[in-house]
């Protein structure tokens, strides 16, 4: 949960006040734990009246938020008349230390996140999230005043200086005007100035932002002042431009606030399906969580993280039971959601009808459920409240009839006489490193399936001659198809698995494990405990030397590259072009083990082969939608940072 401290000084005429309260009121705080900080620095009794009201209420309905009301100190003659506000130094000086003290009081209490808002602005109920999805420790929401009745709308934020959009300053230049269009298309944008709805980071806070008076600078107001002093201690400044909030400037405007809730509810319309997607994707999880889990091999009850407290609660024992046979008879449940309908939804509560199919133990049979699902928010998250399943004539069943119908399978746990299958995909290896590969391997795999991916020169005569011992499987693609490696990688794991293998060792044609694999790979394989292993993994730079450096660091990470194989586990893979795995994704689904046995990676031992790798991967992905794109320009790195290998 994101701890977010919403701060105001507030000095405001009745009519706007109330908007602005009734827009925080509305505003989404799911994952949020909101607290407001309000300044009364009212003249008007009818203002103060509505901040208490609006505390009140808020204790009601919301037993995790707290709204504080400080006094405000009442001095300076501010006025705000039908043409614009008057303001002064004493004025301004005062509001920056309300302000400075809501900065001080965040950083107190551990705030993720200040948002200080004028208390003339009516906000979008999708602002706070909006701001904080930016990332952004200093970002302001945008919103537009005629700061004279008959003067274009300008933004609350600035380029350069006191309110300049150029260098030039001349606010009708060419370029200017093109600034003032782009902040009109949503999206987040870079500027030099902000105010009045900023939402500030605990690190900006932490790094001494606030709202001083820098004596050496002329410019007027605390906005200029913090603006410059955050960029000076290294923080940019943003605007978030896709829900801009509406300026109450004047009480003339409260009409034109009338048309901006209008959009307001088209928009809400939007979230509102945002939110029906949401529980209908957690309904069909939910489902697939709670009775699709590998049970032979779980260590834990997979449907538990969707339920609520008061559900856990009420069918602990019903869960319970469940969950113990689905252990004690090592069960594998498949469900498919086909179908689901939300019967009614509001902000906290969500009706939703699932229907699902489960296989049973006949493969070729499968059985139809529905369940009926409430959703509740429990501390802005869904959480799955109460459930009902029913057949599918719609007989209401109990949670024991389920069990019935669960597929029960065993797991393989094999502890003698396990075989090796090695599996590689290989193209154009010749001359390269294939021969001393497969002649190391060769000493502890029992088999060996071999996919050429379209090879021009006679890589598949190499395998063939120094696998002549060992039962090989090779099949040929007659045109390359790396370019697609999901599909590569999914064919060689589908020809090693139609052999029924104990164990699938996955290299490709330039990795070497250290000799003392030989020793002891029996033992890795001939036990109960585990169903793969993971290894680290060195990138050789040369024979003698690997590269380490900040892109360069495979070998301080583990990686799956024995598996057992499990027959009756249901594999997934990351279906990408590139970069999607040698392996299934859900293998953690499995127990594992890391394996001290280190692996040698000659791949990007030549120049020659770094050169050729740097110019493949930039052709098929040229973006680093699927890799590092940082970690692609320095593979021609004249000076890298190499250590010594010591077998």
């Amino acid at each position: 949960m994101i701890k977010v401290l919403i701060g105001s000084p507030i000095r405001q005429k009745p009519k706007i006040l109330k908007e602005f309260l009734a827009s925080l009121k509305g505003l989404n705080r799911k994952n949020i734990l909101l607290d407001f900080y309000f300044v009364d620095d009212n003249d008007l009794k009818e203002s103060s009246k509505l901040l208490n009201e609006f505390k009140e209420n808020i204790s009601k309905t919301n037993d995790n938020c707290e709204v504080i009301i400080d006094g405000g100190v009442h001095y300076g003659n501010y006025q705000c008349t039908s043409i614009n506000h008057q303001w002064n130094n004493e004025l301004i000086k005062k509001v920056a230390a309300y302000k400075n003290g809501m900065l001080n009081y965040c950083n107190k209490h551990n705030y993720d996140y200040l948002f200080l808002i004028d208390s003339d602005l009516y906000l979008h109920t999708e602002t706070l999230k909006q701001l904080i999805s930016t990332g952004k420790d200093i970002i302001s929401e945008i919103f537009w005043t005629k700061w004279t009745p008959d003067s274009k709308a300008l933004p609350q934020v600035w380029m350069y200086d006191q309110y300049a959009f150029t260098k030039q300053k001349d606010i009708a230049n060419n370029e200017a005007q093109e600034i003032l269009e782009k902040l009109k298309v949503p999206g987040v944008y870079k500027v030099g100035g902000l105010g009045a709805c900023t939402l500030i980071s605990k690190k900006a806070i932490a790094a001494g932002v606030n709202y001083n008076e820098l004596y050496n600078i002329s410019f007027w107001g605390e906005d200029r002042h913090f603006s410059i002093k955050a960029v000076a201690l290294g923080f940019d400044l943003y605007v978030d431009t896709n829900y801009p909030a509406y300026h109450i400037y004047r009480e003339s405007e409260l009409e034109g606030l009338v048309h901006y809730k209008e959009n307001f509810r088209e928009k809400i319309d939007r979230v509102l399906l945002s939110q029906k997607t949401e529980v209908i994707n957690i309904a069909k999880n939910f489902i697939k969580d709670y009775l699709s889990c590998d049970y032979r091999i779980a260590t834990g009850f997979e449907g538990f993280k969707y339920l609520s407290p008061r559900n856990i609660s009420k069918n602990t024992k019903l869960h319970n039971e469940i969950l113990d046979y689905l252990k004690n008879n090592k069960v594998r449940c498949s469900a498919e959601p086909n179908s689901v309908t939300i019967e009614d939804i509001n902000n906290d509560t969500a009706n939703i009808n699932v229907h699902f199919v489960i296989k049973t133990k006949n493969a070729d049979s499968i059985r139809k459920y529905s369940c009926k699902i409430i959703l509740r928010m429990y501390q802005q998250i869904w959480l799955v409240d109460s459930l009902f399943f029913y057949n599918d004539k719609g007989t209401s069943l109990l949670g024991d009839t389920i069990k019935d119908v669960l597929e029960s399978k065993c797991r393989v746990s094999k502890v003698t006489n396990n075989k090796i299958t090695l599996a590689m995909l290989v193209r154009n290896e010749a001359g390269k490193f294939l021969e001393n590969v497969l002649s190391h391997a060769s000493q502890y795999i029992d088999y060996a399936v071999i996919l050429d991916d379209a090879s021009d020169d006679n890589t598949v005569d190499i395998c063939k001659g120094i696998l002549s011992n060992i039962p090989l499987q090779i099949s040929l693609n007659k045109t390359s198809m790396f370019h697609n490696e999901i599909s590569v990688r999914t064919k060689l794991w589908n020809m090693a698995t139609s052999t029924n293998p104990d164990w699938i060792l996955c290299l490709d044609a330039d990795e070497i494990f250290e000799n003392k694999i030989v020793s002891v790979i029996q033992d890795l394989i001939n036990q109960d405990a585990f169903d793969y292993y993971n290894f680290r993994l060195y990138d050789l730079w040369n024979n003698d030397y690997y590269r380490e450096d900040a892109y360069w660091h495979a070998h301080h990470y583990f990686r799956t590259f024995l598996v057992r194989y499990q027959s009756n586990f249901n594999y997934e893979w990351i279906n990408t072009p590139q970069h999607c795995g040698r392996f299934p994704s859900n293998l953690y689904r499995l127990k594992g083990c890391q394996c001290s046995i280190r692996l040698k990676h000659y791949g990007w031992s030549t120049e020659a082969l770094r050169q050729e790798k740097y110019k493949r991967y930039l052709k098929l992905d040229p973006e680093g939608k699927y890799g590092n794109i940082q970690q692609y320009r320095t593979i021609l790195d004249p000076y890298p940072t190499l250590i010594k290998w010591n077998e």
